[in-house]
């Protein structure tokens, strides 16, 4: 099932490989330089570094990252209301961008003229893909970001995608058939949901199809499901860690022993209350400066938890690795690939003044998230049926992700409860 040779691919050997010393003093390089380049380019970010009393000559390398504050999705999302549609963090005239992606909650991004990310295309060839291959690729070309970068990144390393998105599954199982296609790119729910359709056609999912290698994201990924999927279409899963703004954060190679952080990406691991960055090994929020010259992010918090490790993999890459992901330090999570904030949904159900009280509830069914909004009403009502059709298209249409209602009487949730309630478990 797994061959050791395509883990041993590098998409830049000489920069994933190099020493430490080395690999720090040219991060400092690029560091210098994104700095620059967002301070005198960037109305957001001279404002930020202007109420922190920071000037371009105090800030000489690396070491100096920790002096600037770290930024939240909230203070993106935030400047953004004020300043449409970026927010004032782009570093380039609007002229000069290609794309205005949009995100759930429309929280905007442009993408740059020439994609040049490479963190993506590291990944591609640290999970085993190779050029020459055929990719699917079904990650949501609709709006989003994500399919685009993946689908320039596939460029990157040689090989061929077929773009298909999401839905359609009859459709996309021909098509896996007709072209052998061996590789694919999306969310694990998704793979498992056309092993289905695969089965109810007949067909003999390691004779018929020609599925190698699968990158898979968006999703927490448990072993028992990787199991399930390496087994029946006899193939190597693993697993990306990134978001829309940052970019591949960390990626598995063959070897599992860690998320391998990208050569073009700085995380840190710090102390979510101070800023301050702990100690490797110990768990804190992972905080992430990126090189893009369109729209740089220089230390957004991603609210995710994790710790930072300098062991050695057996792949030969030797930058830092994230052991895995514990979990989130707000009540934000990701729902079948798209993140789901208080804010967002207070702002469906704000349109509601029959709603007394709400909480969402994540669950996990048959390898699949499940949403659903617990809604208690102000007073019983003949028309509890219409609110719940109505809020149902709503939590579609402004979160992106599909969601039930339950609506329950009066008093079921909890006073002081958690806004957005996670009850779903990994092994």
């Amino acid at each position: 099932m797994e061959n050791p040779e395509k883990g041993k691919r590098f998409f830049d050997e000489a920069r994933e490989t190099m020493d430490w010393e080395e690999r720090e003093s040219d991060l400092s390089i690029r560091f210098l330089k994104t700095f620059e380049h967002a301070f005198r380019h960037s109305k957001a970010y001279r404002e930020i570094f202007d109420s922190a009393g920071i000037e371009l000559p105090d800030i000489k390398d690396l070491e100096d990252l920790e002096k600037l504050p770290v930024l939240s999705m909230d203070d993106l999302v935030e400047r953004q209301k004020r300043d449409v549609p970026f927010g004032g963090f782009e570093t380039v005239d609007h002229d000069r961008i290609r794309r205005i992606y949009v995100n759930p909650g429309l929280i905007w991004q442009p993408g740059e003229w020439e994609f040049l990310d490479t963190s993506w295309a590291e990944a591609l060839c640290g999970l085993g893909f190779n050029s020459g291959d055929r990719i699917l690729n079904t990650f949501n070309y609709h709006m989003w970001p994500i399919a685009f970068m993946l689908d320039a990144s596939v460029k990157m390393i040689g090989a061929t995608v077929i773009p298909t998105g999401v839905g359609n599954t009859l459709m996309q199982v021909k098509i896996m058939q007709t072209l052998k296609v061996n590789g694919f790119m999306g969310t694990p729910s998704f793979i498992m949901t056309l092993i289905q359709r695969a089965e109810g056609m007949g067909l003999d999912l390691k004779k018929d199809l020609s599925f190698e290698t699968a990158l898979v994201g968006a999703e927490m990924l448990s072993e028992s499901l990787r199991s399930r999927i390496e087994d029946k279409l006899k193939m190597t899963v693993r697993q990306v860690y990134g978001t829309a703004f940052l970019g591949c954060i960390g990626y598995e190679c063959m070897h599992m022993t860690g998320l391998h952080v990208p050569d073009n990406v700085i995380v840190e691991v710090v102390d979510p209350n101070t800023g301050k960055q702990v100690q490797p090994g110990t768990t804190g929020e992972i905080v992430v400066t990126t090189f893009n010259t369109t729209y740089p992010m220089i230390r957004m918090a991603t609210g995710d938890l994790s710790m930072l490790t300098r062991e050695s993999c057996e792949c030969g890459r030797t930058g830092p690795m994230l052991k895995k992901i514990f979990g989130r330090i707000d009540q934000a999570t990701k729902v079948r690939g798209t993140f789901v904030h208080p804010w967002q949904a207070d702002e469906v159900l704000s349109r509601y003044p029959e709603v007394f009280k709400y909480q969402v509830v994540i669950t996990r069914e048959d390898d699949k998230d499940v949403m659903t909004f617990v809604v208690e009403l102000v007073e019983e009502t003949d028309r509890s049926e219409l609110i719940r059709g109505r809020i149902e298209r709503d939590i579609k249409d402004i979160l992106t992700v599909k969601g039930a209602v339950q609506i329950v009487p009066r008093g079921t949730i909890p006073d002081l409860h958690k806004k957005i309630e996670d009850k779903r478990t990994w092994e």
